[in-house]
């Protein structure tokens, strides 16, 4: 949702400019406290973040899978974001593969792909929590560490 005086942009264009300021910040980090405490410090906050995108969201498309489905394809891979395969979808999972990431390209162009990992792919399971906590998501692989998709499953725990 866009507020009045927002201008819309994409999910993609939204992590870039955040990356764009995360990435030096995030070298600091590393570089005045290690790599341990940069890690700490960048997953947590990402963590807190991803929840609240995650309610965020369940509040505006609902808490099922379908809706899930469409904060997918409209939110995620809105504006050219990712490349979304679906592959099965019932009441209690949904399977998609990712195909082609340009948030993965993004990190990659900048030689940061272990860094998109922490700040990009590591939001999922977070934001799934804030979503539905219902819901659980497995994942093999992704792009961004060399994968050829990312496979992505949600289903509903026992």
């Amino acid at each position: 949702m866009v507020e009045a005086n927002e201008v819309a942009i994409s999910h993609l264009q939204r992590r870039k400019i955040e990356g764009r300021v995360l990435i030096p910040f995030i070298q600091v980090l590393r570089d005045r406290f290690g790599e341990d405490a940069m890690r700490d410090v960048v997953d947590e906050t990402i963590r807190r973040l991803a929840a609240e995108d995650g309610a965020r969201w369940a509040a505006t498309y609902g808490q099922t899978t379908s809706s899930l489905r469409a904060v997918a394809q409209e939110v995620w891979a809105g504006g050219g974001g990712l490349d979304v395969q679906l592959v099965g979808e019932s009441e209690d999972h949904l399977d998609f593969n990712v195909t082609r990431c340009r948030y993965a390209e993004f990190y990659k162009e900048l030689g940061l792909a272990n860094l998109g990992v922490h700040v990009h792919c590591n939001r999922d399971r977070a934001m799934l929590a804030g979503f539905n906590d219902e819901l659980e998501l497995s994942r093999s692989q992704t792009i961004m560490e060399g994968g050829a998709c990312c496979d992505f499953r949600f289903r509903k725990r026992p």
